[in-house]
């Protein structure tokens, strides 16, 4: 049986081991991975308060994703994560990483305008902090391999359950 390792499907295995004596429980490495992918979003509230800002200004404003074609027109739109998806939030944290400095410009261009969105002031606070680009950078460096190792894995585990 493979899964992940939530006790509900620790209990479930044990259940089943009943009618199927044979039966042994293999927790999914993509589940495991993923658990340690929420650990690393956990212990970097800053960062995690930089990317669902950043998320916030370019979703729903025609005139924000302007401005930031305009400062960066050869660099995509920021991704947007999806908590469920797994390593979408180490893919945004290594995209901000990378364009660390042209977002810092875009969203101090943005909050020099009239009334200024929560988000962008909020995104502005955190990029003034000056332990937000260590972090990236340390995230970056030290988590990379988990966003191609989930992928790999959770691509894995649908194959074997299909």
């Amino acid at each position: 049986m493979l899964s992940d390792a939530a006790p509900y499907m620790v209990k479930t295995g044990q259940s089943l081991a009943v009618f199927y004596p044979n039966l042994i429980h293999v927790t999914c490495v993509a589940h495991m991975f993923n658990r340690i992918a929420e650990r690393v979003r956990e212990m970097y509230p800053d960062v995690n308060k930089l990317i669902s800002n950043i998320k916030k200004v370019f979703l729903k404003s025609p005139y924000h994703v302007q401005v930031y074609k305009e400062i960066l027109p050869d660099t995509p739109l920021p991704p947007e994560p999806v908590l469920t998806r797994w390593g979408t939030w180490l893919e945004a944290a290594i995209f901000n990483c990378d364009n660390f400095p042209g977002l810092k410009k875009v969203i101090e261009e943005l909050s020099g305008q009239n009334s200024p969105s929560q988000s962008i002031l909020k995104c502005k606070t955190v990029f003034d902090l000056e332990t937000v680009e260590n972090d990236l950078i340390f995230i970056k460096t030290h988590f990379l391999v988990l966003v191609t190792s989930i992928k790999r894995w959770a691509s894995g585990c649908r194959s074997a359950v299909q």
